[in-house]
This record gives structure tokens, C-alpha cells and sequence, in this order.
């Protein structure tokens, strides 16, 4: 089963319709990590994936010149609306983070606050902008045969906007999206206006969304908190 996602996969990402140059080339230079798990907003899929993920910030090097990025991707459901997919997609960052915050506590210098324009999704200590990916996604380049999840971590995402990079492959990935469904991803134009987790399923939002997740304090900052008199 695993074999065969990661071969639909590939053809997926090395497929014609996929915008992200990035990730083409990420994949074909093996800096890409992926897992496949039964179901989304799955408790026991959770679980799993919390241990690979921080498995996979342990070892990524992220400086090297390749870039790097977590896949997962499910088995179940198949084909649900932007909707639901939004819903499920929340109600799995919910649990990865609830067995997440057994061990690690929130990535240093970004908030847990999903409203937060400095909000970033964490893991492992690690923060990351989570990019939602499903069959009916209304951007063709987002069309995967499954369910699927990409973790892309800010830390490299500013040593690539160190290195001046960042606006060459953003234009880059644009000129894609026009070609491929002619115009640009509505979602990118609220890039650092909002928080990010407003984009993460791809689903435009009403001003007024609320985000359902709420992270909740580790065991140790339980500890080092003051107690009342």
C-alpha cells in the first residue's frame, strides 16, 4: 500500500498540473519525506505521524541547497468537498498537536494563536506553514489522488529568502499557476497580511473565519507556571 501511494505520488508531483518547481525538483533530488497513513482526522494516524515528523525535523538539514519537506498522505476519504477536507484538515493538526505537546513545547518565536499574523503550525519544536492538498480542490494544481498534507518549515523558507531567492521562486510557481489555470492562487495574495493558517486548506475564507484549532500548554510550561497564593 505504502509502495504504491508513493508512486502516485510521484506522478502526482512530476505531473504537468503540479505548480510547486520546488517540490518537482525537491522530490527528484530525494528531499522529500513521505508517509502514508490510513485516515485523516484519525487519532491512531495522528499518532503515527507526530513520531515521523519529529523523526524527519531531527534529521532534515535545513540548510542544504535542496529543499525539504514532509508529505503525508491518507488513504481515507476519498473524494469530500473543500468543506469537509477543511474540517478534517483542522481536526488532524488538532490531534497531531495534542500528542505533539506530550513532548515538545511551541516553536520558539512564532504564536499558537491561529489568528495570530505570527502564527506558524509546530512540531517537534519546529514551525511549519501546512499546505492542504485534495481531489477537489478548485486549484488543478492541487488535485492529488488522496488526501495530502505538505510541511514546509519557515526556517528554510527564510534561508531561502536570505539568500534572495524568494521572490524569483515565487514568480516562478506564479507564471505556472497562470499557465496552468489562468490566474494566480487567490490564497497567496494574503501572504504575511493574515495568519497563515487562514490558506492551509486552500479554501478562500470569509473575513469573519474563526480557525477551530487550539493549542494547549505542555506538561513543562505547566510546571514553570506561576501558582496562585
Amino acid at each position: 500500500m505504502t509502495s504504491d501511494a508513493r508512486d502516485e505520488v510521484e506522478r502526482f508531483i512530476l505531473g504537468d498540473r503540479f505548480s510547486c518547481l520546488a517540490g518537482r525538483s525537491a522530490w527528484r533530488q530525494g528531499g522529500i519525506a513521505h508517509r502514508h497513513y490510513d485516515l485523516l482526522g484519525g487519532a491512531e494516524s495522528a499518532r503515527l505521524m507526530a513520531l515521523d515528523l519529529a523523526e524527519f525535523v531531527g534529521s532534515a538539514n535545513w540548510s542544504a541547497r535542496t529543499f525539504t519537506s514532509f508529505v503525508a498522505t491518507f488513504e481515507q476519504p476519498r473524494g469530500v468537498d473543500e468543506l469537509r477536507f477543511e474540517e478534517l484538515l483542522w481536526q488532524h493538526l488538532q490531534l497531531l498537536h495534542e500528542q505533539d505537546a506530550e513532548n515538545y513545547r511551541w516553536a520558539e518565536g512564532y504564536s499558537s494563536d491561529p489568528q495570530a499574523r505570527e502564527f506558524a503550525y509546530s512540531v517537534a519544536g519546529h514551525p511549519f506553514f501546512v499546505i492542504g492538498l485534495h481531489e477537489t480542490h478548485r486549484r488543478w494544481g492541487r488535485r492529488p489522488p488522496f488526501p495530502m498534507l505538505a510541511f514546509n518549515s519557515h526556517e528554510q523558507f527564510t534561508r531561502i529568502k536570505g539568500a534572495g531567492m524568494w521572490d524569483r521562486l515565487a514568480e516562478k510557481i506564479r507564471k505556472q499557476d497562470i499557465k496552468l489555470q489562468g490566474d494566480i492562487n487567490p490564497n497567496l495574495h494574503e501572504y504575511e497580511e493574515l495568519s497563515e493558517a487562514r490558506r492551509y486548506s486552500g479554501r478562500p475564507k470569509p473575513a469573519e473565519w474563526q480557525c477551530p484549532f487550539a493549542a494547549r500548554e505542555t506538561d513543562r510550561e505547566r510546571e514553570l507556571a506561576p501558582t496562585g497564593v
